[in-house]
């Protein structure tokens, strides 16, 4: 597309602008991710938080194709309360790690919460649980092929 020359400068400054707001916006959302408080893991696949376990219950990695994808928590049983949770998942490759895919919110029962959902991926995607709750962001560890 041919612009005058009067305005070529200008449309240039503003998609320099644009670029760099967007990268600015993906690093400090990456960065957020990045230093989310990390599960220790378990053995049967749940991360150890604090009060609970977060969990990426039903997942397929090392395939290419549409699988459904279960993340759980569970409070200890020390833990009075039922809390509203927002879970999700978390995919990562050799060239990207995407923003949390959030499946929604659900309050527990008797100090369990589980969300599915069914989507795409390659077969050289990582993929972790990821819980939200009081503006706090909570992570498991990678599950990779």
């Amino acid at each position: 597309m041919q612009f005058p020359r009067s305005l070529e400068g200008e449309i240039s400054v503003m998609m320099n602008r644009l670029l760099g707001t967007t990268v600015a916006l993906s690093s400090i959302l990456a960065t957020c991710i990045v230093i989310a408080p990390a599960a220790s893991a378990t053995i049967n696949g749940c991360g150890d938080l604090s009060n609970g376990k977060l969990c990426l219950d039903e997942y397929s990695v090392g395939k290419t194709g549409t699988f459904t994808f279960r993340v759980s928590y569970g409070r200890n049983d020390d833990v009075p309360g039922e809390i509203t949770v927002t879970l999700g998942t978390q995919r990562k490759n050799d060239q990207i790690t995407a923003l949390p895919d959030f499946f929604g919110s659900k309050k527990t029962q008797n100090g369990y919460a589980a969300l599915s959902k069914r989507y795409s991926i390659d077969k050289d995607e990582c993929v972790r649980a990821v819980m939200e709750h009081n503006n706090k962001t909570y992570i498991g560890k990678w599950r990779c092929p």
